[in-house]
């Protein structure tokens, strides 16, 4: 899906590819979800928010609908129950607009979630958009109840691998309070998360309701009410697929939790309110608002891809390590300058691939070539050393095509290195960064005898565990967990002033072990702003140092510096999902 290319509906377009569709179809196949709860009763909801939806339920299939006192209108609906409450959908006839009801039966709490195509304030009209109306069911001779279903934290960075009635498996992690990321593990082609906008709803403690949008990919609306005792599910799903076709669904699913990750929200914070302005590029009061305005990090289409020819010029006139710091974070949690090369020559062999000789002047200033070649190139570079004799170390090659970009790291105790040689262009945009990952031996005198076979290594250990990254603190702190959902993609979350997870994006990416406790990690901000991190993180001291290589200013590339604290937030069980599995 990361890479899927969804077609621009029209307005006219959803229209037609709506008109057939009646009911949701029921996929599931249990039945004690879908018994004939409804058919020959009557419900009034009744909501804070001035909506106000009477039903009579003629059948198990057909439904009269009144909207605040309207005439009501006959509609197709399916329904699904899940313990006390009881899930069902329907679509207004003639319209882009569905409801979708979740009924406590035991309280008689209710939470309505409206949903429609089209909206006037999103450019992309096939991304379903929500309304979330907490009330109850109306009953003759009592009052109103005073309790409501209500945001919550209670579900933030749990992780769960459903498996529906279809037989459907997703990795979903709860990552934040108004984010959710997701794997569909029954998909060949996936393996990078997804993230989407998400509510997450407390019905008690057993029961939640969750929803999410695929908002910047194929803009489908999901709603599942979920029950953390028997680990259960019951779904809608209500959107279109990769061949435009509609999908509106019910399904039923079970569920397996692989993990719960460290929350860092105050112990008495129970999520029973979302300050979304916190979040909001406009802050509107709440009567100005749009109608179910939330805050969606929109990335598609944000920034501009260049050409060939501009991609093929980006190492004209690099900028290495400004003395303004340009870095993606703050980078006052950055490791000092090491001064270890400095004096050094050494020649770094990598395996089928280049082989470059370095000669370090000074703290920042070094030499190299090709082996094959008898100029030197003089360049502004930065190093670390994250471990003892374990050296990372960064630079452009000014004048090179595609702006190309060297980290390397190289290790004095064993004379082993691997190095990312990182261009301007992937294949898939000019503006994203390509890369390859060479690994191989360092040459120099009376150095380390390098192993002849063993090299550093790809590795999966990382996969399913998460740490939060804290780049700066003061005025400008910034803290962010990252989630290593699989041997291919991560996701990354910032932090709100609260402590509670906020928007947060993925990447593909890539893991490499270096020593014990000593993992480099990079990833490419693939179908967004193009350029690539690549940190070293050492889990003995919980700090990692790091470069951040893509397009600058004037559509150069240019490398900067980033370094951050880390804590531990825990792991999912997850990697045994990705094991090849043969037919």
């Amino acid at each position: 899906m990361f890479r899927n290319v969804y077609t621009k509906l029209t307005e006219q377009q959803i229209a037609q590819k709506l008109a057939p569709v009646k009911a949701p179809a029921n996929t599931c196949v249990c039945d004690a979800c879908a018994p004939d709860a409804l058919s020959g009763t009557n419900l009034k909801i009744c909501t804070d928010k001035a909506l106000e939806l009477s039903y009579e339920f003629l059948s198990k299939q057909e439904l009269l609908i009144s909207q605040n006192g309207a005439l009501p209108v006959k509609a197709a609906y399916t329904a699904l129950t899940l313990g006390s409450v009881i899930l069902f959908s329907h679509l207004l006839p003639d319209s882009q607009t569905a409801f979708h009801v979740v009924l406590d039966r035991k309280t008689g709490l209710a939470t309505i979630f409206e949903t429609w195509f089209s909206d006037e304030f999103i450019k992309d009209k096939r991304e379903a958009q929500r309304a979330v109306y907490f009330g109850y069911a109306e009953t003759k001779g009592s009052p109103a109840p005073e309790k409501r279903h209500a945001v919550t934290n209670r579900l933030e960075n749990k992780g769960i691998v459903w498996t529906n009635d279809l037989g459907v498996k997703t990795f979903t992690v709860f990552n934040s309070t108004c984010y959710s990321t997701f794997i569909e593990l029954s998909d060949p082609k996936m393996g990078i998360p997804i993230a989407a906008p998400s509510d997450y709803i407390k019905i008690n403690d057993e029961l939640y309701i969750f929803s999410r949008v695929e908002a910047e990919f194929s803009g489908t609306f999901i709603l599942e009410v979920i029950d953390l005792f028997t680990v259960s599910q019951i779904g809608v799903r209500l959107g279109f697929n990769l061949d435009d076709e509609p999908e509106y669904t019910m399904y039923c699913g079970t569920g397996e939790i692989v993990g719960q990750l460290a929350t860092f929200a105050g112990f008495t914070d129970y999520g029973g309110s979302f300050d979304m302005n916190s979040l909001n590029s406009m802050v509107l009061p709440d009567e100005k608002m749009p109608k179910g305005k939330r805050p969606v990090y929109r990335v598609h289409g944000q920034y501009p891809d260049i050409t060939d020819e501009e991609a093929r010029n980006a190492g004209k006139n690099p900028r290495s390590f400004p003395k303004v710091d340009e870095s993606i974070m703050p980078s006052g949690h950055s490791m000092p300058d090491s001064d270890y090369l400095i004096g050094k020559e050494l020649t770094v062999a990598n395996d089928d691939g280049p082989k470059w000789q370095y000669r370090f002047i000074d703290i920042c200033t070094l030499l190299w070539k090709d082996a094959e070649e008898t100029e030197w190139h003089e360049e502004t570079y930065k190093a670390f050393e994250p471990d003892k004799d374990l050296i990372m170390f960064a630079h452009v090659q000014t004048g090179s095509e595609y702006g190309k970009g060297v980290t390397a790291v190289l290790d004095f105790s064993n004379g082993l290195t691997t190095c990312f040689l990182s261009r301007i262009g992937n294949g898939y945009s000019n503006r994203e960064v390509g890369f390859k990952v060479y690994f191989g031996v360092l040459e120099i005198k009376d150095g380390a005898q390098p192993p002849a076979y063993l090299r550093h290594q790809f590795t999966t250990e990382l996969v399913g565990r998460a740490f939060t990254w804290n780049y700066s603190g003061g005025e400008n702190a910034v803290t962010s967990m990252h989630v290593y959902h699989s041997p291919w993609g991560y996701s990354w979350t910032i932090y709100l002033p609260n402590g509670e997870g906020g928007l947060l994006w993925t990447s593909p990416c890539v893991y490499i072990k270096l020593r014990k406790d000593i993992y480099m990690m990079s990833w490419v901000e693939e179908t967004s702003a193009g350029g690539q991190g690549t940190v070293l993180m050492n889990l003995k001291t919980m700090h990692d140092c790091g470069i951040f290589y893509g397009l600058g200013e004037g559509n150069q590339a240019g490398l900067s510096s980033i370094g951050a604290f880390a804590r531990n937030a825990g792991s999912f069980d997850i990697l045994k999902y990705y094991e090849l599995k043969t037919k």
